[in-house]
């Protein structure tokens, strides 16, 4: 995971509630110099505390003012997660302080996403691959191993049988090609310079690099892993302005809606995306890879759904509309991101 999204979410952690212990009250405000009276400055609105106090005592004072009752995470999490667009509506409206700032919230739960997502990856297919060359008795080469990264990537959980038939497969390819190779005649000699010869050499360099970095993956998949562990979150930033975008061109009619109506929107939406499949994660783990396929069949287009009616009051036939045209714009937007995402890691390895 990115050290600079890592060091923005954990910066993001103090003051989530109205807690803190005020031990400048009394004192001139550090900020403008006004007596501070009371918790907060009358001028600057900056709370009278310094957190100068042992880390584990901000830590459980963190822990404890979010935990609490009246705490802002409290009022914030049930009305994100069980009442579709109404936090937005109310942010909107100017009832903003009784609840985690939009931003903070969208870092938060990023943060959790991203930890216990690759957590779930590199434990899944670290455990697979070893499991699976334990049972050959040897490594696999670098042409098995391609092949059963392959699969996996595209299998949550694999059978025994099936991998075997993967593994043969590419044996058998790998025989092929082997002897297809040794049959053919030499390559005729390479053809004297020419016009295009610079950009062939920089078109070679590039494709000697790219592959480079495949084999380096194929023989050690955690260091693509890692790389992707870097890339992900900052890409994933992205998806935040593409969808305010979306939002604004579908809401462009409506006057009364402007672009600070779509961010907030967008980032509650992006928060609770997170917050679900992270126990999306958690159950498909323990229940079976059934429960990932029913949240993003059903229950994300369900919440995107009632999310715009909630945020902006749309009737039902319009937030089904705009749902369908939103998926799609994620949809392409994703595989472009992912795209991305394997080119920079490759490069990055």
């Amino acid at each position: 995971m990115s050290d600079e999204l890592e060091a923005a979410g954990l910066a993001s952690v103090g003051a989530l509630s109205a807690g803190g212990t005020a031990d400048l009250q009394g004192q001139p405000c550090r900020n403008c110099g006004v007596m501070v009276k009371h918790r907060y400055c009358p001028n600057c609105g900056q709370l009278a505390a310094s957190f100068h106090r042992p880390f584990y005592a901000l830590i459980a004072e963190t822990v404890s003012d979010s935990l609490a009752l009246d705490g802002r995470i409290a009022r914030t999490l049930p009305m994100l997660l069980f009442r579709p667009g109404k936090l937005s509506r109310e942010y909107s409206e100017g009832r903003r302080a009784r609840y985690v700032p939009p931003f903070r919230l969208f870092l938060l739960s990023s943060l959790i996403f991203y930890f216990v997502a690759f957590a779930f990856i590199n434990t899944n297919g670290v455990n697979a691959l070893s499991q699976i060359e334990t049972g050959e008795g040897a490594e696999l080469d670098a042409g098995e191993r391609a092949a059963v990264l392959d699969y996996l990537a595209q299998n949550e959980n694999f059978d025994e049988d099936e991998l075997e038939r993967v593994i043969e497969n590419a044996r058998a390819s790998a025989a092929a090609e082997a002897e297809e190779g040794a049959a053919s005649p030499e390559a005729s000699e390479p053809v004297e310079n020419t016009e295009d010869s610079s950009i062939d050499d920089e078109s070679d360099e590039f494709g000697e690099r790219l592959e480079g970095a495949v084999q380096r993956t194929i023989d050690n998949p955690r260091i693509f892993t890692t790389a992707a562990e870097n890339w992900a979150p900052r890409l994933s930033l992205l998806l935040v302005p593409l969808t305010i975008l979306a939002l604004a061109l579908m809401y462009a009619w409506r006057r009364s809606i402007y672009i600070y109506d779509n961010a907030i929107h967008a980032l509650h939406l992006h928060s609770w995306i997170y917050l679900s499949s992270t126990l999306a994660f958690g159950l498909s783990a323990l229940l079976g890879g059934w429960v990932a396929g029913l949240y993003y069949s059903l229950a994300l287009p369900i919440y995107t759904m009632f999310s715009m009616r909630g945020a902006y009051g749309t009737g039902y036939v319009q937030a089904f509309l705009r749902m369908v045209t939103l998926s799609f714009f994620w949809l392409i937007s994703l595989v472009v991101l992912l795209f991305a995402l394997i080119v920079l890691s490759l490069l990055a390895v």
